[in-house]
């Protein structure tokens, strides 16, 4: 469960900086969306998550208002409204600890030129980047055991996708039956929706939010 306040101080900064570190690209897209450039979104993006780690602020949120979703995006744009009255205030650099924004990933992020809000696309990108920590975690665990292979093989199929190589293709090209190829394949699926369950379940209060959490995410994604 999400985070800060259950565990001990450093051990909760340490979690929330993973999380941010991952879940920066909502914020920036939100950012760009509302008008503000790349270098302004970056610096915005970059100041308001240190703050936020720095302060443990989710330590002292009321943890039943609300999931981790829906809470950074709040006080992001409160940070937001805060930094443009004071154009000065942002801290970066001094000791405070420093996020990895990738400038050349923003620079390549859309220009979200269509009609919809800026809430929509943080949702959208939020989901997006959920998914994307949640296959290279998997990915992650495969390596770990001498699997990359049958990872690379198998990934694309998680989604139902059946176009490609046929699993007697895989199967021959990695030293596999056809039916040991089909199990590996059910075994991954098991896995991802594991590992998938538990990144939500590290932005949600509680356990009873996860199943409504993902339905929420898939509906967006679907658009």
């Amino acid at each position: 469960m999400l985070l800060a306040g259950d565990v001990a101080r450093d051990e909760a900064q340490e979690a929330l900086a993973s999380l941010c570190q991952d879940y920066w690209r909502p914020l920036f897209q939100f950012a760009r969306r509302a008008g503000r450039s790349i270098e302004e979104a970056q610096d915005l993006t970059q100041g308001f998550l240190c703050d936020l780690i720095e302060s443990n602020t989710f330590a002292r949120a009321d943890r039943s208002r609300g999931r981790f979703r829906s809470f950074l995006l709040a006080a992001f744009v409160h940070f937001m409204a805060n930094e443009q009255r004071q154009q000065n205030a942002l801290k970066r650099g001094g000791g405070q600890i420093q996020l990895l924004i990738d400038e050349e990933i923003a620079e390549r992020q859309p220009d979200l030129i269509d009609r919809a809000t800026p809430e929509l696309h943080y949702e959208r990108s939020w989901a997006y980047t959920l998914l994307a920590r949640v296959l290279d975690r998997l990915q992650r665990d495969y390596e770990a055991v001498g699997r990359g292979a049958l990872f690379q093989a198998l990934h694309p199929r998680l989604s139902g996708n059946t176009g490609g190589p046929s699993h007697a293709e895989i199967g021959s090209t990695l030293g596999m039956t056809e039916g040991a190829v089909a199990a590996a394949l059910h075994r991954m699926r098991r896995r991802y929706g594991e590992l998938l369950r538990a990144e939500v379940a590290e932005t949600v209060a509680d356990e009873s939010e996860v199943d409504e959490e993902l339905r929420y995410l898939l509906r967006v994604i679907a658009g």
